[in-house]
């Protein structure tokens, strides 16, 4: 594969694995802020009632980034099927032409190795995309989304990719920054919108006084 390919093919992946966690960050933090065991009562049912009144938003949003982070995640441990798409060994295959058979060999073995350690989590973000994302199954399962597992999945990613990118440019990947963003941003987000519904009602009851 020429440079020029190969640099494209590690951009998009980069790409979509920033795009996926970000997704996730999103996803989680969102419920999380509606849920009474993470945030406290008093504030879920508060960010809940701000949250509806601008529904028809937040749920697109809710909706849009979980199909987000399933479809992009799974990507990455997706079976080479075709030709001109992404997969996780066109980047491997890159690797091979930069490295000797031992430290290709030696990688392989280590990609191997954090596949098989996270080979549950992978087979159920698999299973997401093809139930609930690509496809739609008629009757929907109960499925349990754990934010450890996938964080750790998402872990994994940064391993392999690290591994590969050792050999290919010597970069590295950091997402560590990425939940804190979100965070910071949903929260900033929230109390806007509970501000700038006091300020609206405000001038409401200028424009129209209670006589």
């Amino acid at each position: 594969m020429d440079d020029e390919k190969a640099k494209k093919l590690f951009g998009i992946t980069t790409n979509r694995m920033f795009t996926a966690i970000e997704s996730f960050c999103v996803w989680k933090k969102m419920n999380m802020m509606m849920n009474t065991n993470e945030e406290g009562k008093k504030k879920a049912e508060r960010n809940v009632e701000i949250l509806r009144k601008y529904w028809d938003f937040f749920d697109t949003v809710l909706n849009s980034s979980y199909k987000s982070f399933v479809t992009d995640l799974s990507i990455f441990f997706d079976s080479e099927k075709y030709e001109d798409t992404f997969s996780l060994q066109k980047l491997i295959n890159i690797i091979k032409e930069k490295t000797t058979d031992t430290e290709y060999n030696k990688l392989v073995e280590e990609i191997d190795t954090i596949k098989k350690k996270h080979g549950v989590k992978i087979a159920f973000i698999l299973e997401l995309r093809n139930a609930e994302v690509s496809h739609q199954e008629i009757e929907r399962k109960r499925r349990l989304i754990v934010y450890k597992e996938i964080d750790e999945l998402f872990i994994g990613v940064q391993e392999i990719l690290n591994l590969l990118s050792k050999y290919y440019d010597r970069s590295f990947t950091i997402w560590d920054h990425i939940e804190k963003n979100v965070t910071s941003s949903l929260e900033w987000v929230i109390d806007n919108l509970e501000r700038g519904e006091k300020v609206r009602l405000d001038e409401i009851n200028k424009m129209y006084p209670i006589s």
